[in-house]
C-alpha cells in the first residue's frame, strides 16, 4: 500500500474515533432542573440546570434554546449563546436568567411566596442544548 492511502486510512479511522466519541458523550449527557429563584428587583427568573457528563471527556455547551413552564403553563423562554464547559464525569451548573411575561411574573411570585415555595411550581423546562454540535433535548421537571 502507498503511503497516500494509509495516511488517508488513518485519518479516516481517526474521525470515525471523534464521531463515535461524541454521539457517546451526546447520548450520556443529561440535564437536570436544579433551583429556580426569583429576583424581584430585576423581574427575571433564575433558573440553575445541571448538566450530567458521566463520560470521561469535557465537553462544551455552545448555546441553550427553551422555554420554562409552571403549572403547564408557559411563564418564559430563553435563549442563552454563552459557551459553558461541561467537566467530566461531573455536573457542571448553569444558571440562566429568563424575562417572564407580566402575567408570568406575578404567576410564578404568587407560587413561590405561597406555601410549599418552590416545591409547589410543579416547574417544567423543555428546549434543545447544543453541545459539541451535536443537538441534544431537554425535558426536566423541578424534583
Amino acid at each position: 500500500m502507498n503511503p497516500k492511502t494509509l495516511l488517508g486510512l488513518a485519518a479516516g479511522g481517526l474521525l470515525l474515533w471523534f464521531l463515535m466519541g461524541k454521539k457517546k458523550l451526546a447520548k450520556a449527557t443529561t440535564f437536570s432542573m436544579e433551583k429556580i429563584g426569583f429576583d424581584i428587583k430585576g423581574k427575571k427568573i433564575k433558573l440553575t440546570l445541571g448538566a450530567n457528563n458521566p463520560t470521561g471527556s469535557s465537553a462544551t455547551l455552545n448555546s441553550l434554546v427553551g422555554a420554562l413552564f409552571i403549572k403547564g403553563n408557559q411563564v418564559s423562554s430563553v435563549e442563552s449563546f454563552t459557551k459553558v464547559k461541561i467537566l467530566p464525569n461531573a455536573k457542571s451548573l448553569i444558571t440562566l436568567d429568563l424575562k417572564p411575561s407580566l402575567v408570568g411574573i406575578f404567576a410564578t411570585a404568587k407560587l413561590l411566596l405561597s406555601k410549599g415555595g418552590t416545591k409547589a411550581l410543579d416547574a417544567t423546562f423543555v428546549g434543545n442544548a447544543d453541545v459539541n454540535g451535536l443537538i441534544i433535548p431537554i425535558k426536566t421537571k423541578l424534583n
